[in-house]
């Protein structure tokens, strides 16, 4: 096996691996497709999306590590990615925005009829991306909740936040939504949402980041051309300053953590 990155077909998708983490380099419709398959053949799933911060993340928390190299589907969302696959001398990865799936399954689901639950977010977000969701996809029904408060951990932050946990479960269980969104941020999501996924009675699951913040219009999408050009982390620090640490591990520590990797480990 090649150092940094390698790649074999399987399933209809590569496979490959960043700084030891797993990636799925695949088409979004093979993603339907499969999360299709899974849940006509009650075949329960998990899908994550790490990005370079994730990634770099996983480096030092082993266990968000192990979550993501165990999910069915891990499907890169960054340019930064890309610039590493270069780095290391491998095909392109094939980047899937997770926004971008998030809605393609929600047509899936409007179109098959099914249920989806929106779980994170802060404040209203998730309410207010069902409404928003709601009123073109007649098909699909919608719940959501904001959860509870979590710790870096994906546990319960405080003994309120437990008792509404317990009870967002049972909800979720009555429910039982053929795909439940999760949007607590990593690494968060990824952790509660492998703890209990045995445990809940839904087909698969996809772990979504800020999406609820971008569909309920309450952070602003980059145009187009600045997404073309890969300059979305430009259009997030001038928007959303805040970030600035976060946009920094992405934009500068990972390629460097990447070239370190390849040429002195």
């Amino acid at each position: 096996m090649q150092k940094g990155l390698f790649y074999a077909y399987k399933s209809g998708r590569k496979q490959g691996q960043i700084l030891n983490i797993e990636l799925s380099s695949t088409l979004k419709l093979r993603v339907l497709s499969f999360v299709r398959d899974s849940i006509s053949h009650k075949s329960k799933f998990l899908i994550v999306t790490p990005n370079p911060e994730i990634i770099l993340e996983a480096q030092e928390d082993k266990k968000l590590a192990k979550v993501l190299n165990s999910a069915d589907l891990a499907l890169p969302d960054g340019v930064g990615l890309v610039l590493a696959a270069k780095i290391l001398g491998f095909p392109a990865l094939n980047l899937i925005k997770g926004r971008e799936m998030f809605l393609d399954l929600a047509k899936l689901a409007n179109k098959k009829h099914w249920k989806i639950f929106l779980l994170g977010g802060r404040k209203d977000e998730a309410e207010t991306a069902a409404e928003i969701l709601s009123r073109s996809l007649k098909g699909v029904k919608i719940a959501y909740s904001a959860g509870p408060e979590l710790n870096q951990a994906g546990e319960p932050a405080a003994l309120k936040d437990r008792e509404l946990e317990k009870d967002i479960v049972a909800q979720i269980n009555n429910f039982a939504p053929q795909i439940l969104f999760v949007g607590f941020g990593a690494p968060k999501q990824e952790k509660w949402t492998a703890k209990w996924l045995p445990k809940l009675n839904i087909g698969g699951a996809m772990v979504v980041g800020g999406t609820f913040n971008y569909i309920s219009g309450k952070a602003s999408l980059p145009p187009r051309w600045i997404e073309n050009a890969g300059l979305e982390w430009l259009w997030r620090l001038i928007t959303q300053p805040w970030r600035a640490g976060r946009i920094f591990k992405a934009v500068v520590v990972f390629p460097l953590k990447v070239f370190r990797y390849k040429f002195f480990l």
